[in-house]
C-alpha cells in the first residue's frame, strides 16, 4: 500500500474523530480541508492526471466541492425516507463512503497525481501570509473597538509588497508569486466579509435565508420561496449546509470566512491562465492583481453563489490552456462546465453563449483563412450538452432560474423603447462615459478604469492585427465574444440593471485579464518605450487597488468603505448591530402574521435575520405607501442613530454639498414625522425600535 493512501486514511480517522467527538479548533479547521482537497485529489489521481502543487490543488478543490454537491442532492433526494438526509449522520456516513470507494478505486489503478516539490526561496512566498493573519486582527479591533489602524496597514502594505517583488524578482522563488495571489486575494475578501457579526452585502442575506432553511429542515427543498431562483444554486444551499454540518461553526462564517478560500482558489486559476497565454510568471502575477482587483472580486462574498460558480468557470479555461490528452481535457471541461450550471444561473449563461458561439466564429475565421496550428476544443456537441443541462436543472428540476432568465430578456427588449434613457442603466456603467461624477475620488476611479478598459480594448487589436501575440482562433473567438458582451451591456438598457456590469466584467476578465499586458506591450513597442511597460503596469494597479478598496475616498476625508470606516453609505447600508437582529427577533414572537412590518428599504437585512419564515414586509413606507391599522413599523440603528432613512438602494458614491456629506438615495428622518407621530413604540432596545400603527 502507496503512503500517500495511508496518511489519507489516517486523516480521515483523525477528521472523523475531530467530528465525533467536536474537538474545538481541530473540527473546525481540519474537516474543512481534508473534505475540500481529498475527494479531489483521489478522482484526479484514479484519472491518472498529473499535475503540478498548485494547478492539482486547484482541480482538486474544485472536483471535491463538485462531488459534495452531487452527494449532498443524492442524499437529499432519500427524503422523506431519511426524514432529514442533510444531518450530521446521513451527511458524514455518505461522504465517508465515497472517500473510502474512492480510495480503493486510487489504490487498484491510480497514480499518485501531484508534484509537491518544492524549490527556491520561500521567504518571500511565506511573508505574504502575514496579510491574512494581519486582517483578521485587524478586522476584530475593528469590530470590537472601531480601530481601523491594522486593516490600513494592511491595505498600505500590500502595494509596498507588490513594488518590492518586482524589486527582487531575480531572487525570489517560483511559488512566490502564487503564495502572494493566494494571501492577498484572501485578505482582500475577508476583509470585506468580517464586518459586523452578519453577513455583509445586499444578495448575501437572501442566500443565507434560503441556506438557514434548508438547515433547520435538514433538507433542501428545491422549490421554496421567495426568491427561488437562487435556491437552484447549491453553491448557497446544500453545499454551505454540508460545511456547516460537518464543522459545527456559527453559520454566517461559512459565507463570511471559510468562502473566502475558495475564492483565493479562484484566483489561482486565474495566474495559471494568465501565465501560459503570457508565457511570463510576473506578466501572470500583474494580470491576477488586475483581476483581484476588482469590485466583484473584492466584495463576492456578498454573491457567494457567484464566487463558486466563477472558481468552477476559472478551473474549465484553465484546463483549456493545459497541454493534456484530449479526452482527459474535455472529462474536467464538462465536469467543470455542470457545476458552474449547479452554482449559479447567470455566469452559467455566460459561460453558455462563449461555448456556443466560439465555434461559430472559428468557422467564420477558417473561411476568412485566419491562421491557426492548433487542434480545436470546441464542437457544437459539446454547445448541445451544455443547453442540456442548462435546460434540465433550470427549466425542468427547478424552474426558477429559466423564468427569470426569460423575464430579463423580455423585460429588455421591453426597455429598448427607452434606449437612450440614463435611468434604465447602472450608474458604474454610465461612470465609464463620465455620467454622474461627483467628485475627485470618483474621477479618479473613472479615469483608472476608464484606462485599463482602453488598454485591454488595445490588446484585443494587438490580438487581432499582430501575430506574435495571436493564441489561436479560439481564444481570439472567445475574447471577441466576451468584448461584444461587454459592449451589449454597456449599450442595451435595462441589461446592466437587471445584472451588475461589474460582475459581469469580472467573469469575463478570466479570459480577458491577460489582454491587459498585451495592450501595455504593444502600446509601449509601438511608441518605442519598452522599458515603461512594468512601471506602468505597477502604477496602474495600484491606482485600481487604491479606487476599489476605497483608499482614495478615505483619504479625501470621505467615508465609503464598510471594512475599515465606521461611517459612510456603505457601511450605514450593510454593517448589522445584534441589537437590530435582537429587535427583529422579538418582533417575529410577537407581531400579527397577518399584519405588514414596515421600514426603510433596508429593513429586509435586519429582518431576515429574526424570521424562519420571511413575513410581509414593506419597504417603501417612507417613499408614501399605505399602512393599516395593526401593521408595524421596524426602525434601524441607522433610522434611530443618525436620523435618516433609505429610501433606495445607493447607487452613486457619496459627494460634499455645502461642506456637508450628501448621502445617495437618503434623507433625514425627520421629514417623516407625520407618518410615525402618531404610532406608539411597543419595543426598543437602544438600538432598534418597533411602532406600532393605530
Amino acid at each position: 500500500m502507496r503512503k500517500d493512501i495511508l496518511y489519507i486514511l489516517l486523516l480521515l480517522l483523525i477528521t472523523d474523530l475531530s467530528i465525533i467527538a467536536d474537538i474545538p479548533v481541530l473540527r473546525q479547521s481540519l474537516p474543512f480541508i481534508f473534505f475540500t482537497i481529498i475527494p479531489g485529489y483521489l478522482l484526479v489521481g484514479i484519472l491518472k492526471f498529473k499535475f503540478e502543487l498548485i494547478e492539482g490543488s486547484i482541480i482538486a478543490a474544485a472536483l471535491s466541492i463538485f462531488l459534495m454537491m452531487i452527494t449532498g442532492v443524492i442524499i437529499n433526494s432519500f427524503y422523506p425516507i431519511i426524514m432529514k438526509p442533510l444531518s450530521l449522520l446521513p451527511l458524514l456516513s455518505s461522504i465517508n463512503l465515497l472517500i473510502i470507494a474512492l480510495m480503493l478505486i486510487y489504490h487498484l489503478r491510480g497514480e499518485e497525481p501531484l508534484n509537491l516539490k518544492a524549490s527556491g526561496n520561500l521567504s518571500a512566498a511565506l511573508s505574504s501570509l502575514i496579510f491574512p493573519v494581519l486582517t483578521v486582527i485587524g478586522s476584530y479591533l475593528m469590530n470590537k473597538y472601531s480601530v481601523n489602524t491594522v486593516l490600513l496597514l494592511v491595505l498600505l502594505f500590500i502595494p509596498v509588497y507588490i513594488i518590492l517583488l518586482e524589486v527582487f524578482k531575480k531572487k525570489i522563488g517560483p511559488a512566490t508569486y502564487p503564495v502572494a495571489i493566494f494571501s492577498i486575494s484572501l485578505s482582500l475578501l475577508i476583509m470585506n466579509g468580517l464586518p459586523s457579526n452578519y453577513l455583509i452585502g445586499r444578495d448575501i442575506h437572501w442566500e443565507f435565508y434560503l441556506f438557514r432553511k434548508a438547515l433547520m429542515a435538514h433538507h433542501w427543498d428545491m422549490h421554496v420561496e421567495p426568491y427561488s431562483a437562487y435556491n437552484a444554486c447549491l453553491s448557497v444551499t446544500v453545499l454551505p449546509v454540508i460545511y456547516k454540518v460537518l464543522l459545527n461553526v456559527p453559520a454566517v462564517y461559512i459565507f463570511k470566512f471559510y468562502y473566502g478560500f475558495i475564492g483565493a482558489l479562484m484566483a489561482l486559476s486565474v495566474y495559471l491562465i494568465s501565465e501560459r497565454i503570457l508565457k511570463r510568471s510576473d506578466y501572470g502575477f500583474y494580470t491576477t492583481l488586475l483581476f483581484i482587483f476588482q469590485f466583484s472580486f473584492i466584495y463576492i462574498l456578498g454573491w457567494c453563489r457567484q464566487l463558486v460558480a466563477l472558481l468552477f468557470f476559472a478551473a474549465a479555461v484553465m484546463v483549456l490552456t493545459r497541454d493534456m490528452r484530449r479526452p482527459h481535457k474535455k472529462l474536467l471541461f464538462v465536469v467543470f462546465m455542470v457545476g458552474t450550471v449547479l452554482s449559479h444561473y447567470t455566469t452559467a449563461y455566460v459561460f453558455f453563449f462563449l461555448v456556443a458561439l466560439t465555434p461559430l466564429l472559428v468557422r467564420v475565421m477558417k473561411r476568412l483563412k485566419v491562421p491557426d496550428d492548433s487542434r480545436g476544443f470546441f464542437a457544437a456537441s459539446l454547445a448541445v450538452l451544455f443547453f442540456v443541462v442548462v435546460f434540465a436543472w433550470y427549466a425542468q428540476a427547478t424552474g426558477a432560474p429559466f423564468k427569470s432568465a426569460v423575464s430579463f430578456f423580455t423585460e429588455t427588449l421591453r426597455s429598448m423603447s427607452e434606449f437612450f434613457s440614463a435611468d434604465m442603466r447602472n450608474n458604474s456603467e454610465l461612470a465609464i462615459l463620465g455620467i454622474g461624477i461627483s467628485n475627485f475620488p470618483n474621477l479618479l476611479s473613472t479615469l483608472v478604469h476608464d484606462t485599463v478598459f482602453a488598454l485591454i480594448g488595445a490588446g484585443v487589436l494587438a490580438v487581432i492585427f499582430k501575430e506574435e501575440y495571436r493564441q489561436g482562433r479560439e481564444y481570439l473567438a472567445a475574447v471577441i465574444i466576451c468584448m461584444g458582451i461587454l459592449v451589449a451591456f454597456i449599450a442595451l438598457p435595462f441589461v446592466s440593471k437587471g445584472y451588475g456590469g461589474t460582475r459581469l466584467f469580472t467573469q469575463l476578465l478570466v479570459i480577458l485579464a491577460p489582454l491587459f499586458i498585451t495592450g501595455i506591450d504593444a502600446l509601449t513597442g509601438f511608441i518605442g518605450r519598452e522599458s515603461w511597460r512594468i512601471p506602468s503596469i505597477i502604477v496602474l494597479l495600484i491606482l485600481l487597488f487604491s479606487c476599489t478598496t476605497y483608499l482614495n475616498y478615505h483619504f479625501s476625508g470621505i467615508p465609503y468603505s464598510y471594512a475599515y470606516d465606521d461611517a459612510g453609505e456603505r457601511r450605514y447600508e450593510t454593517f448589522i448591530y445584534d441589537s437590530e437582529v435582537t429587535g427583529a427577533l422579538w418582533l417575529s414572537n410577537h407581531y400579527n402574521e397577518t399584519s405588514v412590518i414596515h421600514g426603510d428599504k433596508m429593513i429586509y437585512s435586519r429582518i431576515i435575520y429574526g424570521f424562519s419564515t420571511y413575513p410581509r414586509v414593506d419597504r417603501e413606507f417612507f417613499n408614501g405607501t399605505d399602512t393599516e391599522t395593526g401593521g408595524y413599523v421596524y426602525l434601524t440603528h441607522f433610522n434611530l442613530y443618525q436620523r435618516l432613512v433609505f429610501l433606495d438602494y445607493p447607487l452613486a458614491p457619496p459627494r460634499v454639498v455645502n461642506g456637508a456629506l450628501k448621502l445617495d438615495n437618503v434623507e433625514s428622518i425627520n421629514n417623516y414625522k407625520d407618518l410615525i407621530v402618531n404610532m406608539s413604540t411597543i419595543y426598543d432596545n437602544g438600538g432598534s425600535r418597533v411602532l406600532i400603527v393605530a
